[in-house]
């Protein structure tokens, strides 16, 4: 694959199942994606459910594009079809249930047949060839599919900038020990590696197909704190690098996410490549960045000081002490295990160590009252 010629773009403005049907398949038929690909094989559609959320809130993959995936797949002849996905948090029954319901899946299941993963196992995937992770933890559904259907949600991210179909796999890792590699691979470069090593170890084994629901999408604090804004897009490839390098441009962000740059380099894709009068005829919009990107005085800081300087500078998560209720989830799902839960005049509130902090924003993005918020530093405030 040297080129974006395997992306299929197509504007859309409503979660309307018969017109995301009739752009699912004709997606399909231009990236090659027909019957024999998904006929008498085992079909795990991947959504991003990272949270639960009400399809409102954008931060999920909405179920109307889920209900029109699976319509072409069934028109393919394709039968064996499960929805499977390990949310942020524990990986129980449980709480997939209820994520289920919020997101709409389970109303989606109830009403199309369309079978819901309950299965808590998890095994090991290998990969000797990986720069930095040479095994990983997957959710087995994910493990005995044939194909993989990655239906992702066009997002940004306060710590890989945007989320997109590469971002999504990470999903396929069993709920908490997605935590344990944020904690191993504190550093954005180290976890862009592991989750290029993560998609590499998918494709060698699976065909997998990415669609982004870039609809409605979420701007500013996201993946789960962002607002929800109107983009009107949907992207489909056989190359979730090929799609969110085609995203990234239409979000007016592009060369800005690390993890493109690295699985760029290791595919041997040409980063910049996207077909720009396709992009201009689209109609590109832009998207307001998460706080925690400091913009471009960062990015092009010298390393001076061992980096300590650029680390100085970084903006970090401020627990916001008028919306914390003292849950704890944040402390729980924190890799460095930084943050505790103090009582201050009767009220439980949480405290985050930034001396330890490695800016993973896993706090910002599970807290359920949204109370984490960005704080720049004093200089970088004061410069923009």
């Amino acid at each position: 694959m040297n080129n974006l010629d395997i992306v299929a773009f197509s504007k859309c403005n409503e979660y309307d199942v018969d017109k995301l049907s009739d752009i699912i398949r004709s997606h399909f038929e231009r990236i090659g994606a027909t019957g024999e690909i998904f006929l008498g094989k085992k079909i795990a559609i991947k959504p991003n459910l990272v949270s639960a959320k009400d399809p409102s809130a954008v931060a999920t993959t909405h179920p109307a594009v889920v209900e029109a995936v699976c319509r072409v797949l069934n028109e393919y002849g394709a039968s064996d079809i499960m929805i499977a996905e390990s949310p942020g948090g524990p990986y129980t029954a449980l709480t997939l249930g209820h994520i289920y319901k919020v997101t709409g899946m389970a109303e989606l299941s109830e009403r199309t047949g369309l079978a819901l993963n309950t299965d808590i196992s998890y095994g090991k995937l290998s990969y000797p060839e990986a720069k930095k992770q040479k095994s990983f933890d997957v959710i087995t559904p994910i493990l005995e599919a044939d194909v993989i259907i990655n239906i992702c949600k066009l997002k940004t991210h306060s710590l890989t900038g945007m989320s997109c179909a590469v971002k999504n796999l990470f999903g396929v890792v069993p709920g908490t020990l997605k935590v344990e590699l944020h904690a191993v691979y504190g550093q954005l470069e180290d976890f862009s590696e592991m989750l290029v090593d993560l998609n590499l170890a998918l494709m060698r084994d699976k065909t997998i197909i990415s669609v982004c629901d870039g609809i409605l999408s979420m701007e500013g604090n996201g993946p789960t704190h962002g607002i929800p804004v109107k983009t009107g897009v949907m992207f489909t490839s056989s190359s979730a690098f090929a799609l969110d390098i085609a995203a990234e441009k239409y979000i007016e962000e592009e060369g800005e996410t690390k993890y493109l740059d690295v699985g760029a380099k290791r595919l041997g894709i040409n980063r910049f490549c996207t077909d720009d009068d396709l992009i201009r005829e689209m109609g590109g919009h832009s998207l307001v960045r998460p706080d925690s990107k400091a913009g471009s005085l960062l990015r092009n800081l010298p390393n001076y000081f061992g980096g300590s300087l650029a680390r100085f500078l970084e903006p970090k998560p401020k627990i916001n002490k008028d919306k914390c209720i003292g849950c704890g989830k944040c402390m729980g799902f924190c890799p460095q295990k930084t943050i505790v839960i103090k009582k201050k005049k009767g009220k439980k509130l949480a405290k985050i160590n930034n001396k330890n902090c490695i800016r993973c924003y896993c706090c910002q993005e599970l807290c359920p009252s949204a109370a984490v918020d960005t704080v720049k530093n004093l200089l970088l405030r004061i410069i923009h």
